[in-house]
């Protein structure tokens, strides 16, 4: 790990079920130590854990089908030194005066599905461990371009969306 770079926190990626129409609408990444607080019975849930729906049909070539219906992890990372850090979509590599962080593919929820921010899922993602449950909480799909208002070329139709996140 280089000296400028210290892994700040380390935990599960979760987010709002998916067939929520309220709450929240961006993935978190949750520690692996929370400091819970008072329970209630008050029916506003809206935190769960996240987990990757892809399969061999699905997932980009890179990624292993074995992710399929695993949980997600997560790190919140920090460059110390550095004032910009960008995610940059359509992109595997950082423009020149960039550094790259990580790339991968970029990712959402399911169309049908409510809105989530877009992420840059690591091409060397890991599931959080071996469990395998097909919880359906918070979910996380592989983003394709379609043609039409964008523009093909340069993009080309269905192919999945690369990403880079570059710092400088």
């Amino acid at each position: 790990m280089p000296k400028d770079y210290a892994k700040h926190s380390l935990g599960q990626a979760g987010g709002n079920l998916y067939t929520n129409k309220g709450g929240g609408s961006n993935y978190l990444c949750l520690p692996s130590d929370p400091e819970n607080g008072k329970a209630y019975s008050y029916d506003n849930d809206g935190l769960y854990g996240a987990e990757y729906d892809v399969n061999s049909s699905t997932k980009p070539s890179s990624l292993p089908a074995s992710l399929s219906q695993k949980e997600v992890p997560c790190a919140v990372c920090r460059r110390t030194g550095k004032v910009s850090v960008l995610m940059k979509p359509g992109r595997k590599s950082c423009y020149k005066g960039w550094k790259a962080e990580y790339s991968g593919f970029l990712m959402s929820q399911h169309k049908e599905y409510n809105n989530v921010d877009y992420i840059c899922m690591d091409r060397d993602a890991e599931p959080l461990d071996n469990r395998s449950v097909n919880d359906n909480h918070a979910l996380f799909y592989p983003v394709r371009a379609r043609c039409g208002s964008l523009r093909c070329p340069p993009y080309k139709d269905y192919t999945d969306v690369l990403c880079t996140v570059c710092s400088k």
